[in-house]
């Protein structure tokens, strides 16, 4: 066997004492609903089942997306969420001249249905010295799957405003209008005494944006900061909990990174797996335009294999 490796080394020009240069590990992929952050990761936007049928094809090497993932096929485990980033919901709405003050709770009960007019005393106690306009209050809503709905579920429940039962990624029981598309629920904010929640990227140019109570008592505009003392959930299923670190914006939701728990499937090497954990920390220690990483000191382990064994460091 030495022979037939001095051999080989001799047809490289190499000798024993030297070694072979080590292949490049192929770029990795990434898909899902939420476009990555760091520069130079090939992204292909995909609803989430079908970014979750790439990843357990092989096909992609994690998903981002900000939903709960769907059940993997038969005989696979599920992939392995680890929380990357946290991006703002902001609330916006059309009341000209009016610069629109909310806390959670109320912003609750606001899109739930249960403020039907926007001079209502529990909005008015909010604004104080504001005058609010008796125009009825038009939610709206969409009744496809987003990762943004599922946030304000999330604080609602939080909140303990909503049940539990209402922790869903599209909700529609207090709207006025119900849309399938983020392009139709974006003409509703050219309607007076419209509201709707939008990431900041997706806020309709000219609409109004509203100011939230954080803790501490500022009312402050969307920022994407997790305002958290302790780690995050470590499930998309779970409930973000409200900030409780002073002057924290407090509606926020969770960005996942959805990886293949066991690295070693499909000819996939242990660079490329090393390759896939340094990405991780990448992606949760980058601050994008609307997406912000996570505090290191609240990153979890992730737990990583390769051939059944703990991922070992490069």
């Amino acid at each position: 066997m030495r022979r037939l490796v001095l051999l080989a080394l001799g047809l490289l020009g190499l000798t024993p004492a030297q070694s072979v240069p080590a292949l490049p590990v192929p770029p990795l992929r990434a898909v899902g609903s939420v476009p990555p952050w760091v520069p130079d990761l090939p992204f292909r936007a995909l609803a989430p089942a079908d970014s979750f049928h790439e990843l357990y094809a092989g096909r992609a090497d994690l998903v981002l997306g900000s939903l709960p993932p769907p059940a993997p096929p038969a005989g696979l485990r599920p992939a392995l969420n680890v929380p990357v980033g946290v991006y703002a919901v902001a609330v916006a709405y059309r009341l000209p001249g009016v610069q629109l003050h909310l806390d959670v709770p109320t912003l609750c009960r606001l899109l739930a249905g249960q403020l039907p007019t926007w001079d209502h005393p529990a909005l008015a106690q909010l604004n104080p010295g504001v005058q609010l306009p008796a125009l009825p209050v038009l939610v709206s809503a969409r009744v496809a799957r987003n990762g943004v709905s599922y946030a304000v579920a999330s604080a609602c429940v939080a909140a303990r405003i909503w049940p539990y039962a209402q922790l869903k990624s599209n909700w529609s029981s207090g709207a006025a209008f119900t849309r399938a598309a983020l392009g139709a629920q974006r003409t509703d904010l050219n309607i007076p005494g419209s509201v709707a929640v939008f990431t900041l990227h997706d806020v309709p140019p000219g609409a109004q944006v509203a100011l939230l109570r954080a803790v501490g008592g500022q009312d402050l505009p969307p920022r994407s900061v997790l305002g958290l003392s302790g780690p995050p959930p470590t499930s998309p299923a779970q409930v973000l909990p409200l900030p409780d670190v002073p002057g924290s914006y407090p509606l926020r939701g969770l960005v996942w990174a959805s990886v293949m728990r066991e690295q070693r499937y499909r000819s996939r090497t242990l660079a490329q797996a090393q390759a896939l954990r340094a990405l991780l920390d990448r992606l949760r220690g980058t601050d994008g335009p609307s997406v912000a990483g996570l505090p290191p000191a609240l990153w979890t382990r992730v737990p990583l294999q390769y051939g059944g064994e703990p991922l070992p460091p490069p």
